[in-house]
């Protein structure tokens, strides 16, 4: 064999070592791959470590207080001075309150709220009535022997006026075991912006709401401001016990009702007098209400008619009320027993 020459010498080397290289690598992927579960790496490799994750920490958010929202309490009614000295009346045979209110230019609850206790169905002549001169002085002691608390006066509703300003109307139910007499309630607006707006006392329409039964709250608030609701806090009420007798509740069933045009509702209702005595001077109350059982109109009329004992008398009533908004009525009636 002759020599190699320099260029056949490096081409063998070079040869060779691919060849010793080649085998190598396929001996190390071969062994790697049964050795899948062994960790075992050679030292002159390399091995990069996977990046470790590190968590950075959030921002602190800044919260900022709660809205606070303004809690309404009904602020007790303020004393009024009278602009003069109130003088006192004596009654005469054949008077009334409503004749000697018109008389002596003040209202029937002004006269009443001055006259505590005084009876508008049994005015005796000689009587003395003191007579106010515009606003009267209240007092907000309770020293009835009725208990406030039981006269439970429920969410007041309130409506734009046709006029001017808003309508609120509530009803409170008299949950004593006593029929309740000169009612009066200090209704206090709620304006939108939740601050106390004004108030008004008024008088419940019903002269005398008995055990279990429901009188409407209604008082008109000449405002500019919009009216967002009403609370109503009862100021004086009185035991009617004495005159109860004198009242005898009527049976009432509405028998039908249809709408007309200008959203008003004719009411049919059947009343009956259930006593031995005979009634006349009859109030009868149509309340109309939405959904949630509040109070949207009510209507108190008088019928002209003296019921004799077991008598029944049918009776139309007209509403005025938005169809959108009513859901279903209610109907009361009482008269005044005729002494025999």
């Amino acid at each position: 064999m002759s020599p190699l020459t320099i260029l056949e010498y490096n081409w063998s080397i070079s040869m060779n070592t691919k060849l010793r290289l080649s085998t190598l690598i396929y001996a190390v992927t071969f062994v790697g791959g049964f050795a899948g579960c062994v960790n075992t790496i050679p030292e002159n490799i390399s091995v990069t470590s996977a990046p470790t994750v590190v968590l950075r920490e959030l921002q602190s958010i800044t919260t900022s207080p709660p809205k606070k929202i303004s809690t309404f309490v009904v602020p007790t009614l303020p004393v009024l001075d009278p602009t003069a000295t109130p003088y006192t009346y004596t009654i005469k045979s054949g008077d009334t309150l409503i004749a000697i209110a018109s008389e002596k230019g003040v209202t029937v609850e002004q006269i009443q709220m001055a006259n505590s206790g005084v009876d508008p169905l049994s005015l005796q002549p000689g009587q003395d009535l003191v007579i106010p001169f515009g606003d009267i002085v209240l007092a907000n002691d309770n020293t009835s022997d009725i208990e406030y608390k039981l006269l439970e006066i429920k969410q007041f509703q309130c409506f734009p006026s046709p006029t001017e300003g808003q309508l609120c109307l509530g009803e409170l139910e008299n949950k004593t075991a006593n029929p309740v007499i000169n009612l009066v309630v200090q209704v206090t607006a709620i304006l939108a912006n939740g601050e106390i707006g004004p108030s008004k006392a008024t008088f419940a329409p019903l002269e005398i709401i008995m055990p279990g039964k429901s009188t409407p709250i209604s008082v008109h608030f000449v405002t500019s401001e919009e009216v967002w609701g009403a609370a109503g806090k009862v100021f004086k009420a009185e035991d009617g016990t004495t005159l109860s007798n004198r009242f005898v509740v009527l049976n009432s069933t509405i028998t039908s009702s249809q709408q007309s045009v200008s959203s008003k509702h004719t009411v049919t209702a059947e009343i009956h007098n259930p006593s031995d005595k005979s009634v006349d001077s009859i109030d009868i109350l149509i309340t109309a209400y939405n959904s949630s059982n509040q109070i949207q109109s009510y209507r108190i009329i008088e019928h002209q008619q003296t019921m004799a004992p077991e008598q029944k008398s049918d009776v139309d009533i007209i509403l005025t009320i938005a169809s959108e908004q009513f859901s279903h009525y209610s109907i009361y009636a009482h008269g005044r027993s005729i002494s025999e």
